[in-house]
């Protein structure tokens, strides 16, 4: 008989559900915030990261003796990842800080090594952004906050490879101190509001 447990706790093998994708659409239930999503999958103990996919989707739940399953709601993966992000914002604001003291300093070998680096970090928050910008009901009262910031983050984004283009190092020191830091600044601010991070 299939031994079923979801975050921790053992349940019955359901009547009905013939395969894993089907068992998944049950699980993955609720609407808007409160909806639950299934975050992890181990089959008879081996972590399962295509769980969503369509040959793991097929595969009979006959065949399988455990399923070990992890949950989330939307709400508490949009909180985590808003809580992650807001993590990273004092770790890239020194870096910032960093970067245009090593620049100002003429510390050129060590910034071309290190402007790729924050740009990478500077687009992921510009992800992460844009999606709970579009998730949740507490983004909803602040979603014009958020996709400012979207904009704010992409131009910031765009400035630093404009000067970098034109290996104007002094300005790319600009672009860091007088716009990258204080959107990291407002970026924080609109996390504390919104999600109480």
């Amino acid at each position: 008989m299939l031994q079923i447990n979801v975050n921790g706790l053992t349940r019955q093998d359901p009547s009905g559900p013939e395969n894993w994708g089907e068992l998944l659409n049950l699980l993955e239930h609720g609407d808007g915030s409160a909806r639950h999503v299934v975050t992890a999958v181990r089959f008879e103990g081996v972590a399962v990261p295509t769980f969503r996919e369509a040959p793991t989707l097929a595969r009979e739940l006959s065949d399988i003796a455990a399923i070990d399953i992890e949950t989330s709601t939307l709400g508490d993966l949009l909180h985590e990842s808003a809580q992650a992000a807001y993590d990273s914002i004092a770790p890239l604001d020194r870096a910032t800080a960093r970067i245009a003291d090593r620049i100002r300093g003429g510390n050129l070998r060590t910034v071309r090594r290190d402007i790729p680096s924050l740009t990478a970090s500077l687009q992921t928050l510009t992800t992460v952004t844009a999606v709970l910008a579009g998730g949740g009901e507490a983004a909803i009262t602040h979603r014009n906050d958020l996709e400012a910031l979207v904009a704010r983050l992409c131009g910031v984004v765009e400035a630093i490879a404009d000067r970098q283009s034109r290996e104007d190092w002094l300005a790319v020191a600009d672009v860091l101190i007088t716009d990258l830091t204080p959107t990291l600044s407002a970026w924080a601010s609109v996390a504390r509001r919104i999600w109480a991070v």
